[in-house]
């Protein structure tokens, strides 16, 4: 035999192997036997071991502990994300449905509306608003071919918006009254005096503040509080008497000349509308000339002193200058 020839090498046969470790295997348990003479030797090997043994079942532990954090992490990050998704769908339904749901509740007052006082008015929809940062205007989806005007009062259910300033066959031009070119004549309501006998008589217009109203009042010594509400007087014969413009919101002191600024926040809810009421006037003929006249008037006052008061033509004039 060969000096360099081990037992276990590859040119040993595996039956020859598994015939020298069995014969080992039943010697050691022949051995043990019932007497357990090697136990100080599982005993030493067992105490040699542990520490690996420990440090093996910590590793297994924590691995397997790292594994099913980082699965219900996932887990849950698919979760939320599926919980977010699910949100955000039912909170454009619910938006939807809120919107579907306040344009039901305007038409059911505009129809009680129409049916109180004004059957002779047509029904109209807001198609969009006017780009135009001097004016505040919208455009309706009724036109001159289904008889509208220029100078039509235009209301809601909560109350006036503003008049017809302008009309092509399919649409329409609605200024409303929180433009400063339009002139509202109102009277103060008051629950313990009808409106013909209210005596306060002023003009409502646009103030700067977007979505505000302003008079200025000279009389002191009839009293004006905050929370009082204005309608219109009537008598301009374009606007019919009684419809809501505004509540008083601030009142400022008197200047030199006795006159004091009126806030006043509209009732309507201005360039949100979306179906409003274009009344018909009793002259309509009349109601076109006054409206003309208006507007005339306006373009020819080069005195301004807010914003939607300014015209294009002013503005560029202005930056000619400069």
């Amino acid at each position: 035999m060969k000096k360099d020839y081990h037992l276990f090498r590859r040119t040993t046969p595996q039956w020859l192997r598994f015939l020298i470790t069995g014969a080992v295997a039943v010697a050691l348990m022949l051995i043990d036997g019932q007497n357990e003479r090697l136990s100080f030797v599982r005993t030493a090997a067992d105490t040699l071991t542990s520490p690996l043994k420990n440090t093996a079942m910590k590793t297994a532990n924590w691995l397997g502990d790292a594994f099913n954090h980082s699965f219900q992490l996932q887990t849950l990050a698919l979760e939320n994300q599926k919980l977010k998704a699910e949100h955000a769908e039912q909170a454009a339904k619910l938006s939807a449905l809120t919107l579907v749901q306040n344009e039901h509740l305007d038409l059911q007052k505009q129809l009680a509306l129409k049916a109180t006082g004004y059957a002779s008015s047509q029904a109209a929809q807001v198609l969009y608003q006017v780009v135009d940062p001097y004016a505040r205007k919208l455009v309706l989806d009724k036109g001159s071919d289904n008889g509208v005007l220029p100078g039509q009062p235009v209301i809601t259910a909560d109350g006036l918006l503003g008049q017809i300033t302008s009309v092509t066959p399919s649409s329409s031009e609605l200024t409303l009254i929180l433009d400063t070119k339009i002139n509202v004549p109102v009277s103060i309501l008051r629950p313990d005096a009808p409106v013909d006998d209210n005596k306060v008589r002023l003009f409502l217009s646009g103030k700067k503040e977007e979505g505000l109203l302003e008079a200025h009042f000279f009389n002191t010594e009839i009293p004006l509080a905050i929370g009082d509400i204005f309608v219109t007087s009537g008598l301009d014969g374009l606007y019919p008497a009684g419809i809501h413009v505004g509540k008083v919101t601030k009142i400022d002191a008197a200047d030199a000349n006795g006159a004091s600024t009126v806030t006043i926040i509209p009732t309507a809810r201005g360039m949100t509308a979306r179906h409003v009421l274009i009344l018909a006037t009793t002259n309509r003929v009349d109601g076109l000339q006054r409206n003309q006249a208006q507007s005339a008037a306006i373009s020819e006052n080069t005195e301004f002193n807010t914003l939607g008061a300014r015209t294009r033509d002013q503005v560029i004039t202005d930056k000619e200058k400069k």
